[in-house]
């Protein structure tokens, strides 16, 4: 997984040392999807918070660690996918002497049906591959970038492909987003609005002004959300606050006074009220929770 809090700069070499073997943009080839792809191979490996402007994917090997985005946690082993969207805040360790992690940064804007399936996904970040299909596929697109053969970029761009549609139908399987949503295109207001509530979260958010900011009705906005999402516009601001808030409270010194105010309630019994409704504890107790306490 990268290290940076952006898209990392486009290289012209990959990275081959003993701990991580790294191909980034500008490839030997054009691709239309992949950004960078690499694997990591340290026992003690760990990555601070940062976002990225694309999903990233990550596919343990061997060995176990976690993941979390905005505070949430995911517990991961050998054969385990995490994925995180656009704008998510997320951060990762290894657990253990052994761990051994691929990755890969992709953008999906000629692929929208693809793209609106990984953007649906709901907060079920992990999905398991048992037949280790996915490993096999990273390994033959390193194998097309690194020894490039005839045809090389086409058959590398298939393959990634077959990599994510694979991904996708693992997490399909495993978890199905929240509510039923349709099966149609994400229209390129729903893929903003979504970003802005990242860059933004607040409870202050109302669907009127949301609306305006997307030139469209409230009724037509809340509808199409609905209908991409497959949960109300509401719920959806709700839980992502609340993420926030988990984050804030467990990774920083913030004080929970500040972390109210950032969150756009009107005082900090009004987050209190908000937070306890949400998940069944105070902010305080939340922050001073046991560190092996699961705080989900």
């Amino acid at each position: 997984m990268t290290l940076h809090p952006t898209t990392p700069p486009a290289s012209s070499h990959g990275c081959k040392s003993c701990s991580e073997r790294r191909e980034e943009l500008p490839f030997r080839h054009d691709f239309d999807n992949l950004s960078y792809i690499g694997i990591q191979m340290l026992s003690t490996w760990q990555v601070d918070r940062h976002t990225h402007e694309h999903f990233e994917l990550c596919y343990v090997d061997e060995g176990q660690g976690w993941f979390s985005i905005y505070g949430d946690l995911y517990r991961v082993r050998e054969g385990d996918l995490f994925l995180t969207k656009p704008g998510e805040g997320h951060q990762g360790a290894s657990l253990g002497e052994s761990y051994r992690l691929y990755y890969t940064g992709f953008r999906l804007a000629y692929r929208q049906k693809l793209e609106t399936d990984f953007y649906r996904l709901g907060r079920a970040r992990t999905a398991r591959d048992a037949s280790g299909e996915v490993k096999r596929l990273f390994d033959a697109v390193f194998a097309e970038i690194e020894e490039p053969g005839p045809h090389s970029a086409l058959m590398a761009e298939s393959l990634f492909q077959q990599l994510l549609i694979r991904v996708i139908r693992l997490y399909r399987a495993a978890a199905l987003p929240d509510g039923d949503p349709g099966d149609g295109p994400l229209a390129p207001a729903m893929k903003e609005l979504l970003q802005y509530l990242h860059e933004h979260a607040s409870m202050d958010f109302n669907a009127t002004d949301l609306a305006k900011r997307q030139h469209l009705s409230r009724t037509h906005l809340e509808r199409e959300f609905k209908r991409a999402f497959g949960i109300p516009l509401g719920k959806y601001i709700r839980m992502l606050c609340t993420d926030r808030a988990k984050y804030w409270l467990a990774e920083t010194s913030e004080t929970i006074t500040s972390i109210a105010e950032k969150l756009g309630f009107s005082s900090l019994h009004a987050f209190s009220v908000f937070f306890k409704r949400q998940t069944g504890i105070s902010p305080y107790a939340y922050r001073h929770a046991s560190p092996n306490d699961e705080k989900r």
